[in-house]
């Protein structure tokens, strides 16, 4: 009685350590959430989908692209 018992904590256990493993693998590889840029005001990188582009720069918000234009007056 006490094998059986042994035995089925020892399977609880596999499945608690191997359901927590492929929790890992389920997470998004960086491929797949998209081509990171980086901020030409604060150097800051983010997904381009996020940026606020001008011309061929990007932003990581309006105030900084407002921020650079000033700059260059």
């Amino acid at each position: 009685m006490r094998i059986l018992v042994l035995i089925v904590i020892g399977l609880l256990l596999y499945m608690i350590i191997n359901n927590l493993f492929r929790k890992k693998d389920r997470l998004e590889s960086p491929e797949e959430l998209g081509k990171m840029v980086r901020c030409k005001y604060c150097e800051l990188h983010i997904l381009e989908q996020e940026s606020v582009e001008s011309a061929d720069d990007y932003f990581c918000s309006q105030a900084h692209l407002e921020l650079e234009a000033k700059q260059k007056k």
